[in-house]
């Protein structure tokens, strides 16, 4: 059962994928559990109807006459078997050995070179290195005087090839003058390993081994028996003196896998013997003597031997159980009432908790136990109806003389009355055990069982033709339901004294057929089929059915077909809501989805599904592609993985299934003329009815297109075998063929890399056969026909364009040769979405070769631009190229084409690097138009960048990531382009930016830049000349001025605080020892409050705030006060300082750069401190000191007298000595100024005096002084006035 939980998004790939292999996830494998942990013995039931066959009677091949009248000449002994490895039957009589090939009916080959009485024959392997490759097998003949060997040449197909594919082949006998001695002993069985060991029982009760080499040795001979069961003495005691021998062997049997010999003892005891680790050692390992007593502990129905009273127990045969049929399971042993006893040599614990380790294990060492784990009761034929082992106490007692046992099918011969008997077949009946397995894992073992009638005695049953071979059955092997399409049907043969019964397992699908075969088919006949098998494995059997050849189809007849057909439709079911699971909950094929119904697809896509994932399983998960050493040379070259008779048998299934569903266009039925599909107790719209509709159609379509494609990977294969793989597979570079070994095929059907890996294969055939000159319409042909899916349209124009270009290159006309390069370059522009990065570049080197340089640029861009028609690549470059985004795949095969164009420029430098060659290139790309820019300035091609005049440079130098590389080409390229805005805009944010590289002197420079650039924007805005920013056209000149204007003033108020960042830089750096701070003034431009607070204030630097408070016009007298005090205080108290000389120097010194700021530099309060100093310094005080200070601290003397004249009102009335002071100070100013004034015919406007409050001032110094009696005084004031009034 599929739930159908499709995302959305999926393509078909993922979808028909998840679906193939979930059918083999589930239980597809696993046919039955293991006996001995699933269940307990003698737990299981007969699956119904009991009337089905197991196997059926195909053939009955009479002895030849022949053979009849070689048994009339009998005069003492006659034994028969089979030999199926050679397709033959043996016959002895007496000394005379026949070979009857039982397919051919009447070939046969006889042996008698030789006298005595034959008393057994096996067919072995031989030892490696002994005989000739052409003698596969080796046939022991044992007489009572020697035991021989005879090599055995077959060639399976010599007399296929004559006669038909069932002639059996030809065998020949060749002589190899190998023997032994027997001494009188009659070897009653003989087996042999699969690396040519030989061991016999003899009737003595030993057990010996046939030892031989190529040659006589010095020490050995060439052969040689060896009594593996004697002790030492029994070598110095004559035969006739010992006492009492050993029981003698009934048969054995070898276990090649696990190293083991098992010897079956006439009182039905076994024998375990270990041959190690390398198959070279003879140990016993255990000795089983209770056999029938453990089988009745194991179960209580079993009555054979003393259990049952009646006759004694016997075994009939004994049949190696592989590993790959189970893993703790290791014999099994039918008994003469048709019991099946299995033995395991893994202890409890381990069958339990370790068996999946323990291939690896059992081989290296001895085993520790050799258990009967499960007894299987003989099939009570007589019932019809299903019951439990509770009524098997009055079942039938069969008498088995032969027995088979392989796969799980069990075939028995029981002695029916005296002239035939019954072939009673058992086999796993796995549609129940799979049902009950995906509920309950220890699920309750069901068998089919049915019986046969022969004629005559059996003498042996042996497998032909069998698909597992050698090797084991496979996991799927065991399973009759996904095995159809791995192995054919299993045909057994049944020698009896009349001849040679060739039986048919039925598999379902058989039975199947059968059913619909019989002439008078009822309804309930078919439900009760359905009911056995399901909707599901019913469906898929149809499918088998339906889905083969016309010849096959026809001699089925019209019901077969028909009927198969109508169960499809009629029987297959509807898609339908099912109630959603509880989260977590998983069974089966159902799928948990979380949050919402869940859709159940109907039966019949359901048995589509499985029977697509059987058809593919052969080859669905084998490598398409190995790489293997050549024998001479030792290269490494690719070959196809897959045998191509396998392939081909995988793809008639598939079209099989492709003709059945293109020659049925209603599978998926119209919804009108359906059952409604919600269920009973929902209360669910009916519109809902096309949703399930339209999830089963999708899915189908997915596994349509699943098969189609399979279909084409295989065509695709065989071509490649056909034109020799490993031949031009040489061509391909080492690590591609690395990456191509080991793809599965299933990779290649379903997976990108599967697709890519294709492309890759078919590009080296292509190349192959273009070295050899030869053209590959032919190739591109087949290739189109049969693989429409991996060789498309595009990929036809690819090729026939890489022809043209090889053509181009050996033209030799220099027009031709162009004029094939403009035909490619048609052909590869048109299909250019379609190629990868690879072939852009390989094709681009071809064009680069020819000279077809704009061919190059031509086909790259066209690649890029196609292969992204939503520009996603520029929005991901855009973005930052974020990690783990899905644009990155297609930004990566961008960036690859641009790569070939850049690659180019690069060779031909010389030749386009100007203007008007870059010009010529495409420029709608913007994304190829950055990619070139970055190539430019990696070349110190910046001017190039401008002169090209290109659409996307501003955008390029204007996106993220910027450097100041690109910084300072963004403001060179706007002063290019006339725009001083945009380049004042671009220099004030790089003086503000944390990009490296920028120190504090190049940020003043910058903002000294965008401080000239805006004065410039600003009269081109005023002269008319250009707008500046295209962007405010909107904006009019006078409000564009104005943005301008502010963006000037902010320019020069930061240019004035990084002027002082400057200073404080310089200072920290002189003082020495602040490294980190000056290398954070580096960094970025600080606020004028961060470098007050972090700098100027915590390092006492007094002159850097008095430029802050100048800066941030910060009014606060006390703190300037304080400033210049402790500045001049300073200086004064300096030992190396000249005094009030070295005062002036400093007022002179920070006036100059403070006035005229009244925050900083506050003309009365200078004026009052200096007053004070030279008072207190009367000594170095020289009249007009004050007033000159302030004058070379470039103060206007207008502003020194008005500043000295209030200090002297203040004063006036009050402190007469400082009074008269001051007005000293104002009369030398104002003489100063006069004396200046004559000297300087320029009238400075900036320094002119108020000549009128100058000499009003002057009156009243005069009156005052009349007052304090001071005549000198009152008379250089009138002689100061007096000089004013006459020049002015």
């Amino acid at each position: 059962m599929f739930i159908y939980e499709i995302a959305k998004g999926e393509d078909w790939k993922t979808t028909a994928k998840l679906q193939i292999e979930a059918i083999w996830s589930i239980v597809e494998g696993q046919p039955q559990p293991e006996r001995g942990r699933a269940v307990s013995s003698g737990e299981y039931e007969l699956a119904i109807p009991s009337d089905w066959q197991v196997v059926t009677k195909q053939r009955h091949i009479q002895l030849p006459d022949a053979l009849f009248e070689q048994y009339d000449l009998l005069e003492c002994r006659c034994f028969m078997g089979l030999f199926p490895e050679i397709k033959r039957a043996w016959i002895t009589v007496d000394h005379r050995l026949f070979l009857w090939n039982y397919e051919d009916e009447s070939d046969f080959y006889s042996f008698e070179d030789q006298e005595q009485i034959i008393v057994s024959v096996a067919l072995v392997k031989p030892k490696a290195g002994v005989f000739v490759d052409t003698i596969k097998h080796v046939l022991v003949v044992a007489t009572p005087l020697e035991v021989f060997l005879l090599g055995v040449g077959y060639d399976a197909g010599k007399l296929a090839g004559m006669r038909g594919s069932g002639s059996g082949g030809e065998v020949t006998l060749f002589a190899t003058q190998i023997s032994v001695p027997a001494d009188g002993v009659a070897m009653t069985s003989i087996c042999g390993t699969s690396d040519g060991r030989v061991f016999m029982s003899g009737n003595d009760g030993s057990l010996y081994e046939f030892s031989y080499q190529s040659e006589d040795g010095w020490l050995t001979k060439k052969a040689k028996k060896i009594n593996l069961t004697s002790t030492f003495a029994s070598y110095f005691v004559p035969t006739f003196l010992s006492a009492k021998h050993d029981m003698a062997a009934l048969s054995m049997v070898v276990d090649d896998e696990r190293r083991l010999l098992y010897v079956l003892l006439q009182d039905a005891s076994v024998k375990v013997f270990w041959l190690g680790a390398d198959g070279s050692k003879f140990l016993l390992a255990h000795h089983h003597k209770s056999i029938a007593t453990s089988a009745a502990m194991l179960c209580a129905q079993f009555l054979e031997g003393a259990a049952g009273g009646g006759a004694a127990f016997e075994i009939a045969s004994m049949h190696v159980i592989p590993l790959s049929e189970s893993r703790t399971l290791s014999l099994v042993a039918i008994t003469s009432g048709g019991s099946r006893l299995y033995f395991s040599p893994v202890r409890r614990t381990q069958r339990y908790y370790e068996a999946n380790s323990l291939p690896a294990q059992l081989a290296e060492h001895q085993p520790e136990v050799f258990d009967l784990v499960h007894v299987r009761l003989p099939p009570d034929l007589q019932s019809t109806t299903p019951r439990s082992m509770q009524s098997f106490a009055s079942r039938q007692i069969l008498n088995v003389h032969t027995g088979f046992y392989r796969n799980g099918t069990a075939l028995l011969a029981h002695t029916w009355n005296e002239d035939h008997d019954s072939i009673v077949g058992a086999a796993p009946a796995c549609a129940q055990i799979q049902a009950r397995m995906v509920r309950q894992p220890r699920a309750m073992l069901s068998e089919y069982a049915s019986s046969a009638r022969v004629e005559g005695r059996t003498w042996a049953i042996a497998e032909i033709d069998s698909a597992s071979g050698a090797e084991g059955p496979s996991p799927a092997g065991l399973n009759d339901l996904a095995s159809v399409s791995v192995a054919p049907t299993r045909s057994f043969a049944v020698l009896t004294n009349a001849g040679v019964i060739i039986l048919e397992k039925q598999r379902p699908v058989d039975m199947l057929r059968a059913l619909l075969a019989r002439p008078t088919l009822q309804d309930s006949q078919l439900h009760e089929f359905i009911s056995v098998y399901g909707q599901d494995e019913t469906c898929a059997m149809c499918f088998t059915i339906l889905c083969v050849d016309d010849y096959s189809l026809h001699a089925m007849g019209m019901q077969v077909p028909n009927a198969a057909r109508r169960i499809l439709f009629e029987y297959g079911g509807v898609p339908h809501y099912v109630e959603p699971l509880a989260p977590g909950f998983v069974t089966g094929g159902d799928v948990a989805v979380a949050n919402g119904p869940r859709i159940e697809l109907s039966g019949r896509h359901n048995g589509l599904a499985k029977y697509l994932a059987r058809a593919l399983q052969p080859v669905w998960s084998r490598p398409a592609t190995l790489t293997k050493t050549e024998e001479r040379g030792g290269d490494s070259r690719l070959h196809i993985g897959i045998p191509t008779a396998d392939l081909v048998e995988v793809q008639e299934r598939l079209r099989g299934l492709q003709r059945f569903l293109n020659n049925n266009q209603r599978f998926v039925p119209d919804q009108l003329n359906q059952m409604p599909v919600q269920p009973a107790d929902s209360s669910r719209p009916s519109a809902d009815v096309a949703t399930c509709w339209n999830a089963e159609s999708s899915s189908l379509a997915a596994l349509y297109e699943l098969s189609v494609r399979a279909s084409e990977v295989i065509s695709f294969l065989c071509l490649l075998s056909d034109f020799d793989l490993h031949v031009f597979s040489d061509s391909i570079p080492e690590a591609q063929r690395k990456s191509l070994s080991g793809l599965l095929f299933s990779q290649l059907v379903a997976s990108e890399a599967g697709r890519l890996a294709c492309k890759e294969l078919i590009l080296a055939l292509i190349n192959s056969q273009l070295k050899q000159r030869v053209s590959i319409d032919s190739v591109s042909d087949v290739l189109s026909k049969s693989c429409s899916s991996i060789f498309s349209a595009s990929d036809t124009s690819l090729y026939k364009a890489l022809e043209y270009l090889k053509l181009a290159a050996e033209a030799e006309e220099g027009a031709e040769a162009v004029a094939l390069a403009n035909e490619a370059l048609s052909l590869l522009t048109g299909i250019s979405s379609t190629l990868t990065a690879k072939q852009v570049r390989d094709i681009c080197q071809q064009f680069e070769a020819l000279g077809q340089y704009t061919a190059v640029a031509s086909l790259s861009l066209a690649c890029a631009s196609e292969s992204d028609p939503n520009n996603d690549a520029l929005a991901y470059w855009s973005d930052g190229k974020p990690a783990d985004d899905a644009r990155a795949s297609i930004y990566d095969k961008r960036m690859e084409c641009y790569k070939c164009v850049i690659e180019l420029l690069d060779k031909r430098r010389a030749s386009v690097l100007n203007a008007k060659s870059l010009a010529q290139l495409p420029n709608n790309d913007a994304l190829f138009q950055f990619e070139l820019y970055d190539w430019l300035v990696n070349n110190d091609q910046t001017a190039l960048l401008f002169q090209m005049r290109a659409p996307f440079v501003e955008k390029y130098l204007s996106l993220e990531a910027r450097t100041l590389e690109k910084c300072d080409m963004l403001w060179h390229f706007y002063i290019h382009e006339n725009q001083f805005g945009k380049a004042s805009v671009v220099q004030r944010e790089l003086a503000s930016s944390s990009l490296e590289g920028i120190d504090l002197t190049r940020r003043i420079e910058y903002l000294s830049l965008s401080i000239s650039n805006g004065k410039i924007a600003i009269d081109m805005v005023r002269g008319g000349q250009t707008r500046v920013q295209p962007a405010r056209e909107l904006l009019s000149e006078e409000e564009e001025i104005n943005e301008l204007a502010t963006l000037l003033r902010e320019s020069e108020d930061q240019l004035e605080i990084a002027q002082v960042q400057l200073e404080i830089q310089q200072q920290l750096r002189a003082l020495g020892g602040h490294e980190m701070p000056v290398h954070d003034l580096d960094c970025r431009l600080f606020t004028v409050s961060e470098l007050y607070g972090e700098f100027a204030e915590p390092l006492k630097m007094w002159d850097a705030m008095l430029l802050i408070l100048k800066a941030s016009n910060h009014d606060d007298s006390r703190m300037v006060e304080g400033i210049w005090l402790t500045i001049l205080r300073t200086v004064l108290d300096d030992s190396q300082s000249t005094g009030l000389m070295a005062v002036a120097s400093k007022v002179s010194r920070l006036g100059s750069r403070l006035y005229p700021s009244a925050a900083a530099f506050p003309l009365p309060l200078i004026a009052g401190i200096l007053v004070g100093l030279s008072q207190e310094r009367p000594d170095e005080y020289r009249t007009g000191y004050v007033g000159d200070t302030m004058v070379h601290a470039s103060v206007p003397h207008w502003a020194v007298f008005e500043a000295l004249n209030t200090l002297y009102v203040k004063t006036a009335g009050g402190d007469v000595a400082m009074a008269e002071f001051l007005v000293r100070e104002i009369v030398a100013l104002t003489s100063k100024w006069m004396e200046s004034k004559c000297g300087d015919s320029a009238d400075s406007a900036e320094d002119s005096m108020p000549v009128m409050a100058v000499d009003e001032a002057l009156s009243q110094y005069i009156v005052n002084a009349t007052l304090n009696n001071n005549v000198a005084l009152k008379n250089e004031i009138q002689r100061v006035q007096e000089h004013i009034r006459r020049i002015f």
